[in-house]
């Protein structure tokens, strides 16, 4: 009876191991598609913001302005509307508003008007932006209320037009 008990336990001591390592339950699987990316909030110095521009396929991407020369939320807006850099222009980054040659900023206006609103005044009508064009300008602007105000609403006000109530939504 010893024998046997000895010879059962030098079997379950030399097999134990391995089937306890091949049992394990992890299956091999293939490339497993998770969706996108997650957003990330970057916020650059002195509430300058971060620029929106878009992608050739039609997304938002973030362009912080660290060398910024007006680190304001002025400065933010002014920024977008003279269009991307050479650098953006050369990551293939562009902009579906409408051009504006530097005109004069005081066109150009920032304020917070509670908390969790701040409104927009553009030189432009904004009416009739396209869809993707109003996203650039509503996530631009929210970004300079900062990420402790995540739900920030934006007022666009334009020649003869004001939308009230914007929020950036990255991933429409």
């Amino acid at each position: 009876m010893t024998r046997l008990r000895n010879a059962a336990a030098a079997v379950a001591a030399l097999l134990g191991p391995p089937l306890l390592l091949a049992g394990c339950g992890i299956k091999p699987t293939g490339v497993v598609e998770s969706g996108a990316a997650a957003n990330v909030v970057v916020n650059a110095p002195d509430r300058a913001g971060v620029v929106y521009f878009v992608t050739p396929d039609d997304k938002l991407v973030p362009s912080p302005q660290v060398d910024s020369t007006l680190p304001s939320p002025v400065g933010t807006v002014l920024r977008l509307l003279s269009g991307p850099g050479p650098q953006e222009r050369a990551a293939g980054l562009g902009t579906r508003l409408p051009g504006w040659e530097g005109g004069a900023p005081a066109a150009v206006s920032v304020s917070f008007t509670s908390p969790q609103s701040i409104e927009v005044k553009v030189p432009f009508t904004v009416m009739d932006l396209p869809e993707l064009a109003m996203r650039q300008l509503v996530c631009t602007v929210a970004s300079v209320a900062g990420s402790e105000i995540p739900d920030v609403r934006v007022t666009v006000r334009g020649p003869g037009t004001t939308l009230f109530g914007e929020r950036c939504d990255i991933g429409r």
